[in-house]
């Protein structure tokens, strides 16, 4: 059945170079090849005017509300939610602007389904009931801060986290029971929804994916001494999971393989980042076009996390291009992976060290490492491998709707 479908995004869903956007992308897409879709979305920067022409192509209309972020902002946010016990990361994506244009669609258009891409659209839909409704839940926000809040030693971030995670909590729990149905993209976010609030009716899991057409397999580098990560450093966690990469587990690879090198590409690095190339074996490229450039000259990948949530694309994009990778258990969550047969799992620091300095050590490990890891993705993470999971979701939750409707 052809269905009117509003998206409402958080992010512009292109171009697809992170884990949400890819994520939001591929399911818009899908969407938009079997229903009529209106998408909503924010846009944040002057390319975004660019990149919502292109999504022209894919979708009935597309709706751009302008936001713009700072430092200024986010403090006042931080300050009101504090104030008014609510939750700075639902209140900083709050706009009239967003609010009068969902009212204004909702109001003008009947839909068959609301399509709520990240929780923090969740607040514009609250209290309405346009047709059935699906939360994709990119990650389970809660959790993250929770994470943040126990990995950070000291100062103001420590004491933040510890006093949002609560209230992030009984606000995201809340909200899932009003969904028809909630996708989750690990097990164990879907686990932890339920067993923290059983009222929540309906949890599919749906993995993100990759396109392993776009993600090719690089050309192995034999003689190649260097580490790679890959990770947008606005986001706290990678933000942490670098600076702690480079204080706590770097020096151990140094100590055993002196000539290693260590390349931290990604978009906008804080002061911190951006410092660690005192150390000339260090470079912080920022945002990189084209990841195949750099990944054909590394060895090992690596993805140090100490706290985050949902799955982590940039370790499907790697294992994609055949690079061997090395995370720690939070890095690789939700995803089916097997410790020394397509990855390498370490969490302490000198565990981590040498798992990074054995391959360094050994292009022949490095080889077998990145095709199992390969062979993994087109098994269990290729996109149409996932994307008929999303159209039973899709379908359910119509259904459940209609049903719904028509005991009202």
């Amino acid at each position: 059945m052809r269905a009117r479908i509003l998206f409402l995004a958080q992010l512009l869903p292109y171009p697809p170079v992170c884990g949400g956007t890819l994520r939001s992308f591929y399911t818009l897409k899908r969407l938009c090849a079997a229903h009529d879709v209106t998408l909503l979305t924010f846009e944040r920067k002057p390319a975004d005017k660019r990149h919502a022409e292109l999504l022209r192509g894919h979708c009935s209309e597309v709706i751009a509300v302008p936001m713009k972020r700072s430092r200024l902002a986010n403090a006042r946010w931080a300050a009101w939610s504090l104030a008014r016990r609510s939750c700075f990361m639902i209140d900083r994506d709050f706009t009239r602007e967003m609010q009068n244009a969902v009212g204004a669609v909702l109001s003008e258009r009947r839909f068959d389904l609301t399509y709520v891409d990240h929780l923090q659209m969740s607040q514009y839909v609250r209290g309405k009931r346009p047709g059935a409704r699906v939360l994709d839940e990119h990650n389970v926000e809660w959790r993250i801060i929770q994470r943040i809040a126990e990995t950070e030693r000291r100062g103001l971030r420590k004491l933040f986290a510890s006093v949002e995670w609560p209230k992030l909590r009984e606000y995201e729990l809340s909200v899932c029971e009003q969904y028809d149905a909630v996708s989750t993209v690990t097990e164990q976010d879907r686990a932890t929804l339920l067993t923290e609030n059983p009222r929540i009716g309906k949890v599919d899991c749906v993995p993100t994916g990759v396109d392993p057409h776009a993600f090719r397999p690089v050309a192995s580098a034999p003689g190649s001494k260097t580490i790679l990560s890959v990770a947008t450093m606005s986001w706290p966690p990678n933000e942490d999971a670098v600076l702690y990469f480079c204080s706590e587990i770097y020096p151990l690879v140094k100590r055993r393989v002196p000539e290693a090198r260590l390349v931290l590409a990604g978009s906008r690095p804080a002061g911190a980042v951006k410092r660690l190339e005192a150390d000339p074996s260090i470079s912080v490229p920022g945002f990189v076009e084209d990841i195949h450039e750099l990944a054909s000259k590394c060895a090992v990948f690596i993805v140090p996390l100490r706290c985050g949530s949902g799955i982590r694309v940039k370790i499907l994009n790697a294992m994609a291009m055949g690079l061997p990778v090395v995370s720690t258990t939070v890095g690789c969550e939700g995803i089916d992976v097997t410790d020394g047969e397509n990855i390498l799992i370490g969490d302490e620091p000198e565990v981590f060290a040498s798992q990074v300095a054995r391959l360094l050590e050994d292009p022949a490990e490095r080889l077998r490492l990145g095709y199992t890891g390969r062979e993994f993705i087109m098994r269990s993470h290729a996109w149409d491998v996932i994307l008929p999971k999303f159209d039973a979701l899709i379908e359910s939750a119509l259904s459940r709707a209609k049903a719904y409707a028509g005991t009202g």
